[in-house]
């Protein structure tokens, strides 16, 4: 009713969309990428959640507008007192957007803890492996790091740590046993290494 298409136009306003009155009517074709991702931000806003599940928000969408989308996505979630669950594999992104953060690999949480610290101190390897490939732009380098290998299928997990066919760090009880997440410093990561570590330092 009048009142439901009122309520939308004022959530497309908050998010930024100009004469959200007259393209209310107007067709997805007819907006931008970015314009796209304010609508469904307001449509994700609708329902009034108190969690939203924000897939890749910012995959194809030029650099100035990602930073757009994210600022305005933390700030209306805010404002409605919601948090935000955010898939992404774009670390950037993450860095300057979360509090926390879950890194996952074939379908599991490798690493979780506050953001700061699985940037700078990861315990995980396959996190170590993931903050060595992002390119670092003061230094002078002919190749980039990469991590050895590729991800299984999940049909065909390996016994034991999935990531122990591309690991550095691998030793047998990774091959024969699934490590669940552990403590490991400000972070828990579920690597039979932080066990390890663990027993030397006692």
């Amino acid at each position: 009713g009048e009142e439901a298409r009122t309520r939308a136009i004022r959530l497309l306003e908050e998010t930024g969309i100009q004469a959200a009155g007259e393209r209310i009517d107007q067709y997805p074709h007819q907006f931008s990428g970015g314009m796209r991702q304010r609508v469904v931000i307001a449509l994700a806003l609708a329902a009034e959640p108190r969690l939203i599940v924000a897939d890749e928000p910012t995959t194809a969408l030029d650099v100035s507008i990602q930073a757009q989308i994210i600022s305005l996505l933390k700030r209306l979630c805010k404002q409605h007192g919601a948090a935000v669950m955010l898939v992404t594999h774009d670390m950037g992104v993450i860095a300057e957007t979360c509090d926390r953060v879950a890194v996952m690999y074939a379908g599991r949480v490798a690493e979780i803890g506050p953001v700061h610290q699985v940037i700078n101190q990861p315990a995980h390897p396959y996190t170590t492996g993931l903050m060595a490939s992002i390119p670092d732009m003061e230094a002078d380098r002919e190749q980039l790091n990469q991590i050895d290998g590729a991800m299984p299928r999940l049909n065909a997990i390996p016994r034991g740590c999935a990531f122990n066919p591309r690991c550095p760090r691998v030793f047998e009880r990774c091959r024969r046993e699934r490590p669940e997440l552990m403590a490991a410093g400000a972070t828990r990561a579920a690597c039979w290494r932080v066990e390890e570590s663990k027993a030397v330092l006692a």
